[in-house]
């Protein structure tokens, strides 16, 4: 028994006066209305109306059950105007978690405009270069790069991140530059590091005829930051692999150069595209799915190929 559509018909009942006149307003025959109404007595264990041929009248029990009916009817209807508003009209919290660099740079200029269509919205912006387990923090959404470690997450591509080496003119000025990637062996390699305790990575070249190089580069500095990265790339310290949407700017502004532009290059042959990452798709909230729908939007006008 559908306990609360019962208790629907049961206030028509009440309200019309017969059992007749309610089928009617219900779409059901009066045999139909009468069981159902007998079957939520039978469930209450006590009588709530009295019948006759001519009239119906509540019992003392169908006057407290109406009362309390009518008070629970407008809190579940108030309810679920709340709920389907929320799908109209986005509102509450939305977390995003997102590594430092890509968040600062790329993520966190986004949400303004976002924030101004939508301005029920509050934001919360966490950045870590952690990947946080997203039921555990809360998490609606997570702008993650390289390979997913979560298979159960759902992922939605928002750009391809190539890699560049790249250094600063000064550096290239006084250690030359590498003709081939076997080159860079000479040089001090400053690299991102993925565990503690590495001491070398694995920098990946590929020619345009599908050769391809591997070389365990090292230098005299490492991070798991890649804006520490990069910012010792810009001192003068060594050359680095680097994501070219962090390094696009410095690029075009002549404070970063790049060299072996023929060839592809990777880390650890890691996939290094750019994802918005959620937990399922099945009653994706609104907030969330009218975020991505803006990353892809603002992504897609990126070039850093």
């Amino acid at each position: 028994m559908d306990n609360v559509k019962t208790m629907r018909l049961f206030l028509t009942v009440v309200q019309i006066g017969s059992l007749s006149g309610a089928g009617r307003q219900s779409g059901l025959s009066p045999a139909s209305v009468s069981r159902q109404i007998t079957a939520l007595e039978d469930d209450l264990g006590v009588r709530l109306l009295n019948r006759t041929s001519r009239r119906l009248s509540l019992t003392e029990a169908g006057q407290v059950y109406l009362e309390r009916a009518e008070r629970l009817l407008q809190d579940i209807d108030e309810l679920r105007d709340a709920v389907t508003q929320l799908a109209v009209r986005p509102r509450g919290t939305l977390r995003i978690q997102s590594r430092v660099t890509l968040g600062t740079q790329y993520v966190a200029p986004l949400i303004p405009a976002f924030m101004a269509q939508y301005p029920d919205l509050k934001i919360d912006l966490w950045l870590t270069d952690t990947d946080l387990d997203l039921t555990e923090h809360g998490i609606d959404l997570a702008i993650r790069t390289g390979d997913l470690a979560d298979s159960t997450l759902i992922a939605r591509r928002l750009a391809s991140s190539p890699r560049v080496v790249c250094a600063s003119p000064q550096y290239w000025a006084q250690h030359g530059r590498p003709a081939r990637p076997e080159d860079v062996m000479a040089h001090n390699c400053l690299t991102y590091r993925f565990e503690f305790g590495t001491a070398a990575a694995l920098w990946q070249f590929r020619s345009d005829e599908g050769r391809s190089i591997n070389l365990q580069v090292g230098g005299n500095f490492q991070t798991n930051n890649g804006q520490a990265l990069r910012l010792a790339t810009l001192s003068g310290l060594g050359i680095a692999l680097l994501p070219a949407w962090s390094v696009k700017n410095h690029l075009q502004a002549g404070t970063l150069e790049r060299v072996l532009s023929e060839y592809e290059t990777t880390v650890s042959d890691l996939d290094f595209g750019i994802y918005a990452v959620y937990l399922s798709r099945r009653n994706l909230s609104l907030k969330t799915r009218l975020f991505i729908d803006h990353l892809v939007a603002e992504f897609s006008k990126q070039d850093w190929t």
